[in-house]
């Protein structure tokens, strides 16, 4: 068996783009001392019981202030050079050579043992860790690289290899009768690995063939909408020009773009030019997209009925181990919220003077309050003293991360746009790519994707190598959590009504963004997968239809939208990845009663939440969401969310009324 993997990636706002995005080449970056990082070094175990408890020292961590931080990826940290990832391809082979020998010995728990603590898999588990991590990150920083391209062969070549040696772990285990397999798998000796193993004592559970699992490794490579769609979107998209209002000229990036539509100093004219400029330029190649879009989608179908799912979707919940009520369940919650937000838009409109609101102008302030620009390093400490209520170990291990040459700061006109944090394996602390612009409010992306980083380093020190890797369905939660945390910080110290009202805006903003259009995605992801799994196909103009459909649906009648952003869901990279995205809005809903509860009960919900991060995935992400108090399938969950979000908007419009 291989572990999923999976970088983290940040789903932005209406107008931001979504994936990756920084400003590097591929060169060493040295520290502030001007030498090699040693990210990775030094891994410290669980601090222990007083974890996180707030004293002398604490406060000390607590208002550290970092400086020199680096700002370029340094990939030396995973392979020195080109050569020294060849070699570990060569050595990968050699390994792959010998898992032949473990055929036919699974039969006990001893057997089943010595295969997942061989030294043999360890070592290749560890290689392709790295091989992925550095072919993902070099496409990251230019994806038209050809190099980066041969990396991502060869790592595509290697995985492949490693599936179809490996096809027998499954095979041999599931021909074992249930009971007899139940009770080996119940063994003690595979206690640590119980959960990792916990799918081959479920009698529904079905496994492929070895040829049929050689077929579907050839096929992941052969099919790769995805990939197309990145290169296409991110490279050579043809992006057009536009004129500034002091008349110099400009390129439509999606960095570019999002910076204008964010910032209220813009004409609103100028920005809803800018948002109709985006849209057209990818207009003329929407079945283009479409086609990227179906590929990707019918390969997961593909997958799915290999393994004798009707849907995707039931694929893609069973092996995410969620329960089916969640999905409906937050799609659902969401629907429920739309006439509070719809409310919220009409306070918006009358504070902002219009007869009509448009979509360009849905996060622009109603404030008259400009938190300003900022540097990166006045950010990160922003942000840090806002995650410092997590406690001192958190800080240690957010310092430890945000010092290293992991992280990649600011945009450039190869790279990904958006942001992701990735760790896979052990070898490394984890990898943070940011597109900085120099704004205020991109503090809450920063805390975000270190929620990602400090939690994955967590589950990587604290967990075995096949239980270090936390699903997206929590790795969410602790990202968003550090938002609200900053969110909640920003508002408590603001000094003027106009100060609060913006950052009660900003977090209200962040509710809408991470939930209410997280489920508008994931509605129009399901659409288009019950059109293919139904016999039809995709093509651009249904999608824009049903694009707009749902958009107004989700926006209200206080917005009007435009028909040209029925193209809007061709720039959603978070569609291909199968039922991703509805889990940032369980996320967010789950990280509302964490934060609720760590008002009302302090240290102890903040212990149980460190707990709930160094779990890794050693449980399902339901019994690890209880160890933080959380339970997704009970209401009080949904109630307690419900009443923050609301609550959030009847202050912002009790606050607006008392300004006026």
């Amino acid at each position: 068996m291989i572990r999923k993997s999976l970088c983290v990636i940040l789903l932005t706002c209406i107008v931001s783009s979504s994936l990756s995005g920084c400003n590097v080449n591929f060169v060493p970056a040295p520290n502030a001392a001007g030498e090699a990082g040693t990210a990775g070094a030094d891994k410290s175990v669980a601090a222990g019981p007083d974890a996180g408890k707030t004293d002398d020292a604490s406060t000390k961590t607590e208002n550290r202030i970092l400086t020199d931080l680096p700002t370029a990826w340094d990939l030396t940290d995973i392979y020195k050079d080109y050569e020294a990832f060849d070699a570990d391809m060569k050595h990968a082979e050699e390994l792959i050579a010998q898992v032949g020998q473990f055929r036919g010995t699974l039969g006990s728990a001893e057997g089943i043992r010595n295969y997942l603590e061989s030294p043999i898999n360890l070592d290749i588990d560890a290689i392709l860790a790295k091989a992925e991590m550095y072919a993902e990150f070099l496409n990251a920083i230019n994806a038209a690289d050809p190099k980066a391209h041969a990396v991502m062969a060869g790592y595509d070549d290697l995985q492949q290899k490693i599936t179809i040696a490996r096809a027998f772990f499954d095979t041999e285990i599931m021909e074992i009768p249930l009971e007899e397999r139940r009770k080996m798998l119940s063994d003690e000796m595979l206690a640590p690995y119980a959960f990792y193993l916990h799918k081959y004592t479920d009698e529904d559970y079905k496994v492929l063939s070895e040829e049929a699992q050689t077929a579907e490794a050839l096929m992941k490579v052969a099919v790769n909408g995805k990939k197309s769609f990145e290169i296409f979107d991110n490279v050579e998209l043809i992006r057009p020009t536009f004129t500034y209002p002091d008349g110099t000229e400009g390129v439509l990036t999606n960095t570019e773009s999002s910076r204008i539509l964010q910032n209220p100093d813009y004409d609103r004219r100028f920005r809803i030019d800018i948002l109709s400029l985006r849209n057209s330029m990818r207009q003329p190649y929407r079945n283009t997209y479409a086609s990227f879009l179906e590929s990707e989608m019918r390969k997961n179908i593909a997958k799915a009925r290999l393994r004798g799912f009707d849907t995707a979707l039931d694929y893609a919940l069973y092996d995410n181990d969620v329960d089916p009520a969640v999905y409906q369940r937050i799609i659902e919650f969401a629907h429920s919220l739309l006439p509070s937000v719809s409310d919220y838009y009409k306070t918006q409109k009358e504070l902002l003077g219009l007869d009509e609101m448009k979509e360009a102008d849905l996060i622009i302030p109603a404030t008259g309050y400009d938190p300003g620009q900022i540097s990166y390093e006045d950010a990160v400490n922003l942000g840090r003293l806002a995650v410092s209520v997590w406690g001192d170990e958190y800080l240690e291990t957010f310092d430890r991360i945000i010092t290293s040459p992991h992280i990649d700061v600011y945009p450039s006109d190869t790279k990904y746009s958006g942001e992701f944090e990735c760790l896979i394996g052990n070898e490394t602390t984890p990898y943070v790519q940011y597109n900085f612009n120099g704004m205020t409010p991109y503090t809450s992306t920063i805390v975000h994707e270190m929620g990602h980083a400090v939690y994955s380093e967590f589950s990587a020190e604290n967990q075995n190598t096949y239980n270090n890797f936390p699903s997206i369905f929590t790795q969410e939660v602790a990202s968003t959590a550090n938002e609200l945390m900053f969110s909640k910080k920003m508002i408590s110290n603001a000094s003027s009504d106009e100060e609060k009202l913006y950052w009660l805006g900003q977090e209200i903003d962040l509710f809408i963004t991470t939930l209410i259009t997280q489920c508008k995605y994931s509605e129009f992801e399901d659409y288009c997968y019950k059109i293919l799994e139904s016999g039809g196909s995709l093509n651009g103009d249904d999608l824009n239809r049903k694009w707009l459909e749902l958009t107004r649906l989700y926006d209200g009648d206080n917005v009007k939208i435009d028909d040209d952003s029925g193209i809007g869901w061709a720039r959603i990279p978070h569609l291909y990845n199968n039922y991703y995205v509805y889990q940032y809005a369980t996320s967010i809903t789950y990280a509302a009663s964490i934060c609720n509860l760590v008002d009302k009960n302090g240290q102890d919900e903040i212990d149980d939440y460190i707990r709930f991060l160094k779990d890794g995935a050693s449980v399902s992400p339901a019994e690890r969401l209880r160890i933080a108090n959380v339970d997704p399938l009970d209401d009080k969950t949904y109630e307690e969310a419900e009443a923050l979000i609301k609550g959030l908007i009847d202050e912002y419009m009790a606050v607006a009324a008392a300004d006026k």
